[in-house]
């Protein structure tokens, strides 16, 4: 299968997972085109002072791909600063957030595996 860019679906979200604000999604294969072996695969567009709220992965797991600026991140507990090339697995049970704090875009790859 071959998508082009202008076939993809767009969306916008307000107070994603109970986050700060609007994040932006460029859906880059919806579900049925996976066969369902996805719950997600996007790009997400985080603006300055934007977040994915605080959420647990109880029945699949993510993994978040840094394309473009930086995210605070909230693995389990722990911050840390996530940046262009990095990767984050959130496994089955864990949680997650990711705030823009500083003042460019961040945009990042978001991949759901359910189990």
């Amino acid at each position: 299968m071959i998508k082009k860019k202008d076939q993809m679906r767009h969306a916008v979200i307000e107070h994603m997972r109970g986050g700060e604000g609007e994040i932006h999604l460029e859906h880059i294969l919806e579900n049925s085109e996976t066969g369902d072996r996805t719950g997600l695969c996007s790009v997400c567009t985080v603006e300055p002072g934007c977040s994915i709220g605080l959420h647990t992965h109880d029945t699949n797991a993510e993994i978040y791909y840094m394309l473009e600026g930086q995210l605070e991140l909230n693995q389990n507990g722990q911050l840390c600063t996530i940046q262009t090339g990095d990767v984050v697995f959130t496994s089955d049970g864990e949680s997650h957030s990711v705030a823009n704090r500083g003042d460019k875009p961040a945009k990042l790859l978001a991949v759901i595996f359910p189990h």
